[in-house]
């Protein structure tokens, strides 16, 4: 891959994760999307997150054969100081066997991994639901 081909990958890449983080964030923890960087500095195609349980998440976007994106779960640690220890153990254990396995989107990774993501979900499509009734 020419160095040209790789810039124009890293421009979709962050593209594709400032859509994952605007989209996304009423289902995770305020303000806990973060970039991981290179030793240079320079932002890479994987992020971090916290799930509303209180466990980061370490995330790899990848392109496939096809263009379309992958989404991965890297790694899963608890938070060092969680709201309900019981909560973030139960999460993690929901996430383990996710480690490495493709999702074709972040709502389908997150619906996997997080009850409290779900909950949500239902909840706001509930609400939308009673308007149009």
């Amino acid at each position: 891959m020419s160095s040209k081909e790789r810039e124009l990958q890293l421009a979709q890449f962050a593209k594709e994760i400032q859509h994952v983080f605007r989209e996304y964030r009423v289902g995770v923890k305020a303000d806990s999307f973060a970039l991981v960087s290179t030793d240079g500095g320079a932002p890479q195609n994987t992020f971090r997150v916290c799930l509303l349980e209180d466990v980061w998440l370490t995330i790899h976007l990848n392109a496939s054969v096809d263009r379309a994106f992958e989404i991965q779960i890297l790694k899963a640690e608890a938070d060092p100081k969680p709201a309900s220890a019981s909560m973030t153990k139960a999460a993690l254990y929901e996430v383990r066997p996710h480690i490495q396995a493709p999702f074709e989107s972040m709502d389908g990774l997150l619906n996997s991994v997080s009850a409290e993501y779900r909950a949500r979900f239902q909840e706001r499509l509930c609400h939308k639901l009673e308007k149009v009734a």
